[in-house]
Parts: structure tokens; C-alpha cells; sequence
């Protein structure tokens, strides 16, 4: 499944994550806002971008193309993209307004243990 929502116990009115399955079997797990602007929520879009990003097609012959690449994503929203990126190799900064700062950082703390590359955040 590439992505389906899974309930935030604490307060299902407030936030939930979004999960992402990777084709290792490996799931980023992405916190979501209920309220807010666009960049609270990951987008459909999102998703596409980042399982594209793990298809032979884009990757070519068989070492991934991001590896050890420099990658920066401006208007991360939740991350989603760069994350995926980090977890196939790439060095990334996501970047977004100082009010979704809180958000990557969060993202980037629930994923980190799949990150092979790295990453982090910047307003």
C-alpha cells in the first residue's frame, strides 16, 4: 500500500501521520496537521514524486541516482519528498516558512533511522 492514514491516539482532531510505504517494505511515517495551510497536509502529488524516485527508471543501472547527491527541496510541507530522498542516499535540506519548522523537524526525528543520506531543516 503507498500510503494510507493511520490515527494519531493523542489527538485524532489535531494531527495523524500519514505512512508511506517504501519498496523495501521500510515506512516513513509523516505527521500530518488537521488544520492549517497547505503545507500541513503531505500531498497526493508527494507520494507520486517520491515513489518515482525509487523506480529502476529513475535510477538507472541499479546504483541509486541519489546517492551522495546534494538535494534541496524548497516548500517541503511536511518533507515527504526529501525524506524519501534522504533515505535513498541523498544529502538534503527542506525548507519551508519558520511556521511548518516544527513540522519537518518532527517528520525528520520520526524517520531518521531510515535515513542513509541526510538531512535536515531550514526556514
Amino acid at each position: 500500500m503507498a500510503a494510507a492514514v493511520e490515527p494519531e491516539v493523542e489527538d485524532p482532531l489535531w494531527s495523524f501521520v500519514r505512512v508511506l510505504e517504501k519498496r523495501d517494505g521500510t515506512v516513513l511515517r509523516l505527521q500530518q496537521y488537521g488544520s492549517g495551510g497547505v503545507g500541513c497536509v503531505v500531498w497526493d502529488a508527494a507520494i507520486v514524486l517520491s515513489k518515482y524516485l525509487e523506480t529502476p527508471g529513475f535510477s538507472g543501472d541499479g546504483a541509486h541516482a541519489l546517492s551522495r547527491r546534494s538535494v534541496l527541496e524548497l516548500g517541503s510541507g511536511t518533507g515527504a519528498v526529501g525524506l524519501m530522498a534522504a533515505t535513498l542516499g541523498a544529502d538534503v535540506i527542506v525548507t519551508d516558512l519558520e511556521e511548518l519548522q516544527d513540522l519537518l523537524k518532527m517528520n525528520i526525528d520520526m524517520n531518521k533511522h531510515l535515513v542513509t543520506g541526510s538531512v535536515q531543516a531550514k526556514g
